[in-house]
This record gives structure tokens, C-alpha cells and sequence, in this order.
């Protein structure tokens, strides 16, 4: 996906968060995809969690693998991608999880998102939250999107978000429980269901 020329909203993005108090959630009204005013955000030196949880006051760090699943790692956790973290955001927990994200350059993002359930079915989808976070203390983890930091925090602002505002509901693959992600990775890779 090529990323947004978010540049004449600008002004309208900044002023929005402008208007939002510290921690508070953003009064959303403008016509511009939810994405877009993520996809700014980003440049304006922020990042971003996606959760189900819609009351995270402060985010303290919690033991989990890194995005590779090799390094184990007490963090918090975040992205800085604007579509990655709404996956994590409106994806109804729990099941399995598997997908991706990368930036091979050109202005443009590779992503790779399946569920452990039926994408088509409604229930597997609910309203979540973006949590909007200092970049300061957070490093990148190599190779991918996903940056971690080892000090709590508190965000900045948070924005409700909707399965419709996640531009790949319609793309997300389905896979069967002991799928690996290579396989998962085939079948995106071929478009096959099921």
C-alpha cells in the first residue's frame, strides 16, 4: 500500500490533536480516512498501540516475545505504521494472531494479516482503540515495524476506531488452529481461502 499524501490536511490533523486534551480521546469528525490522521501523527513524532481495551491510562511494560518471536522482551509495545496497530485494535481477542509489516521503502508498506477465525464473520471483529504514544524512549526492532520501550508511559490520546476503519478487514486471511506462517504466508502469497 503506498502511504497517503497527507500533506494539505495537515493543519486540520494538528489542529484535532491540538483540541484533545492530554490522554483524552479524539473527537474524530473530519472526512479523511482515520488511517490518514494516524499516518500524520506518525510524522509529527508519535507512535502507536492498537488495542480492544478502550481505558489504558498508562501503559506499563509487559513480558512478551518481540516480532520475530526469537527475543523476550519486557516492554511496552508499539508501531510506527499507521494500519498495523488498527489489526490489533478492532481484531476481537482472544485468538490466534498472525501478520506482518514492512516498509521496503518508495513511500510504500507490506503487510501480511490473518486470524484464527472466520475474517468474514462479524463476531470476530469489535471496536477498539489507538492509543497515541511519545516516540522519545522507543527503539525499532530490527527488520520490521514493531518498536519497544522499557519505561512506562502515559499516551498522549487515544482515537475509537472500527473494523470498517481498518482498510484490509476485506484482505484478512483465515487459518486453522497449528498453521504455521509460512503457510499462512503461501496462501496470502497465492490468495487462496481457508
Amino acid at each position: 500500500m503506498r502511504h497517503p499524501a497527507v500533506a494539505p490536511y495537515a493543519e486540520a490533523f494538528d489542529d484535532l490533536l491540538a483540541h484533545t486534551s492530554e490522554g483524552g480521546a479524539v473527537d474524530y469528525d473530519l472526512p479523511h480516512p482515520k488511517w490518514w490522521f494516524l499516518h500524520h501523527l506518525l510524522a509529527r513524532g508519535f507512535v502507536l498501540h492498537g488495542s480492544n481495551a478502550a481505558a489504558i491510562d498508562e501503559f506499563e511494560t509487559r513480558p512478551n516475545f518481540d516480532a520475530h518471536n526469537e527475543r523476550h522482551v519486557e516492554a511496552v509495545f508499539a508501531s510506527d505504521d499507521a494500519i498495523w496497530p488498527l489489526y490489533f485494535a478492532v481484531v476481537k481477542r482472544p485468538q490466534s494472531l498472525i501478520n506482518w509489516c514492512e516498509h521496503p521503502g518508495n513511500g510504500t508498506s507490506r503487510y501480511l494479516f490473518s486470524i484464527g477465525t472466520d475474517p468474514r464473520d462479524d463476531a470476530s471483529w469489535t471496536t477498539g482503540t489507538i492509543y497515541v504514544l511519545p516516540r522519545e524512549t522507543f527503539t525499532l526492532t530490527p527488520e520490521t515495524r514493531e518498536l519497544t520501550s522499557l519505561v512506562p508511559m502515559r499516551p498522549r490520546a487515544r482515537l475509537t476506531v472500527e473494523p470498517d476503519d481498518f482498510p484490509f478487514k476485506g484482505n484478512t486471511r483465515g487459518h486453522r488452529r497449528g498453521d504455521s506462517v509460512r503457510k499462512v504466508w503461501l496462501k496470502h502469497a497465492l490468495r487462496l481461502r481457508g
